[in-house]
């Protein structure tokens, strides 16, 4: 699985990956990150039961224009919730790793994300 943008928010998260070929592999990375994130914090916090209030909703994205609208969708969305005016001004996604790459603690595989919106560099 190739992580290809991002978002974190205070109520929930979008994840745009890319499926590695591997039967099962998004949905069960979906189930132990959400399953660890559930019980850390019910562990922190001295609490049981739910975390998340949903499963997770997941769509097929296809190449090219269709993967550009769904990244614009996911950083545009704290623009869209009143939030901030830019999404620059929220560090909990990936635009800002997308326009200025860094050099160490990436998340987003930048060369597979060039090739599937068909982008030279």
């Amino acid at each position: 699985m190739t992580i290809l943008n991002y978002m974190v928010t205070s109520n929930h998260i979008h994840l745009l990956v890319a499926d590695d070929g591997g039967r099962n592999v998004i949905p069960n990375s979906i189930q132990l990150v959400a399953g660890r994130t559930g019980q850390e914090y019910n562990q922190r916090k001295n609490r049981k039961g739910a975390y998340w209030e949903d499963r997770y909703h997941a769509t097929a994205v296809e190449s090219g224009d269709h993967l550009a609208r769904c990244i614009v969708y996911i950083d545009t969305n704290m623009v869209r919730a009143g939030v901030v005016s830019h999404p620059t001004m929220w560090p909990f996604c990936g635009y800002n790793e997308i326009q200025e790459p860094r050099r160490k603690n990436l998340l987003i595989d930048h060369d597979r994300l060039q090739g599937l919106l068909g982008a030279g560099s």
